[in-house]
């Protein structure tokens, strides 16, 4: 439960930011667990669509599920848009990463804290 508690926590905190920016936002909550394939978080603004499968993790590497990836890829390839994993690390904030960025194993996609800090893009970068 505290795990879940601290995903949702990051993903409130993100529709902050992105809000502050001047995106419309929305969380799905549950989106993991619906049968239809959806982004933790969409921000809009002035027709750009962004779709963030959000992770927050101290480990120093992230997996994703290649079925996470590919419903949040599905998803942007129907409505458009950006489709970026957002990964909150503690005490070294927000990065954020396009799925080719991530080495692709048979279950999972991997990326290490290190090249995630050194490849990722800021909120600042994404926001332009």
């Amino acid at each position: 439960m505290v795990y879940h508690s601290k995903g949702a926590n990051a993903e409130r905190e993100l529709m902050h930011l992105f809000f502050k920016e001047g995106f419309s936002v929305v969380r799905i909550a549950g989106s993991g667990t619906s049968p239809l394939p959806a982004p933790d978080i969409i921000a809009i603004k002035k027709g750009r669509i962004i779709a963030v499968e959000c992770k927050a993790r101290k480990s120093s590497h992230l997996a994703i599920t290649i079925e996470q990836i590919g419903e949040l890829t599905q998803w942007v390839a129907i409505a458009g848009g950006e489709a970026l994993v957002g990964w909150k690390i503690p005490r070294k904030g927000w990065f954020f990463l396009i799925p080719s960025q991530f080495n692709k194993t048979a279950k999972f996609f991997i990326i290490s804290q290190k090249n995630a800090m050194k490849e990722g893009k800021s909120l600042r970068d994404v926001i332009g």
